[in-house]
């Protein structure tokens, strides 16, 4: 890509990028967002939009929004909500029905981006369209830096802190049981966003639901480079804590939290076939056809559902746990 000289991108060998989105949800992010703006700021690439979804923020995240604003190539656009959303999930899942950008990133508001997260998901990105064409829905994510609230680093990998294997979330019989993106490192092509939609209340997280639609639809990619901070600090939206066997087992011992694990994997499963039935290619629809049958099957028959359809996770602690409380 080549630069403008007023730092933005411009034309290249490939042509024209076309518009570039970073949807960022915020909600009384005063704390740690003046951060995150800093390390959109530095981009490499910097003809991106940044639009933000503000959740009724009660603290100064709308002036420090206002305040950064002169130092991004274009000017910040900031939707008001006029009620809370009820969570980082539909406060994203609003903003993507919106988006009509060629190539949509996702941010959190306490992270910190390196210099080339933008540059480098679009390479990967537009690499992929060529091989694979641009009207097929693709994801790229990554992994990331897990630091404490100081940036101080806790792990080299994220997906080793969390026992995530990155390949899971390409096969969508894999995909429903082990989640495998965080949506800040979601790169999202045009194609993605228009065949996600709306999506619905009956998503767990709007990064795992996206990560069904591309492995259903089209392709999931990933970056093993962590290009982010991802700071733990007590109150992210999601759970930060480290998954090993000794904690993991430790909580399958209450057999009402590990059917609930359960459950929502289920249920998540019936509702995105129930969304896109009509639409969906013909070995994604066998795929969730035969996990949405799962529930009412009788004991016997979930668990063979469950093994014989390769809904399962990296680990034989979870497996096993699943069949045994399924």
């Amino acid at each position: 890509m080549t630069s403008n000289a007023d730092g933005t991108e411009g034309m290249d060998a490939a042509g024209d990028v076309g518009r570039v989105e970073v949807l960022l949800a915020t909600r009384d992010s005063g704390r740690f967002l003046g951060e995150l703006l800093d390390s959109l700021a530095n981009q490499s690439f910097r003809d991106f939009h940044l639009v933000v979804s503000d959740d009724c923020s009660q603290d100064n995240t709308l002036a420090i929004l206002e305040a950064a604003g002169p130092r991004f190539a274009h000017p910040p656009e900031v939707i008001l909500r006029t009620a809370p959303s009820g969570s980082a999930c539909a406060n994203f899942a609003g903003m993507l029905a919106k988006s009509r950008a060629d190539y949509v990133f996702l941010a959190d508001h306490d992270d910190v981006w390196l210099p080339e997260k933008i540059s480098r998901g679009l390479d990967r990105m537009r690499t992929l369209e060529s091989e694979i064409g641009r009207e097929t829905p693709i994801l790229v994510h990554g992994d990331l830096t897990p630091t404490n609230a100081a940036r101080e680093e806790i792990s080299t990998s994220f997906w080793a802190f969390k026992a995530i294997t990155p390949a899971y979330g390409a096969k969508l019989n894999t995909a429903l049981m082990h989640p495998t993106v965080t949506g800040c490192t979601a790169v999202m092509n045009r194609a993605l966003v228009a065949q996600t939609g709306a999506i619905p209340s009956g998503a767990v997280m709007h990064d795992w639901w996206i990560n069904l639609v591309a492995a259903s639809f089209g392709r999931v990619d990933w970056d093993p480079v962590p290009q982010i901070l991802y700071r733990i600090h007590g109150n992210n939206a999601s759970n930060p804590e480290a998954t090993t066997v000794i904690r993991a087992l430790s909580q399958r011992r209450r057999v009402a939290s590990g059917r609930q694990w359960i459950r929502l994997r289920l249920a998540q499963g019936q509702v995105f076939l129930a969304t896109y039935r009509d639409e969906l290619p013909a070995e994604s629809l066998r795929v969730l056809e035969a996990f949405a049958a799962i529930p009412s099957a009788g004991p016997i028959s979930r668990r063979w559902r469950l093994i014989a359809g390769g809904f399962r996770s990296p680990d034989l602690w979870r497996n096993a746990a699943t069949v045994l409380l399924v």
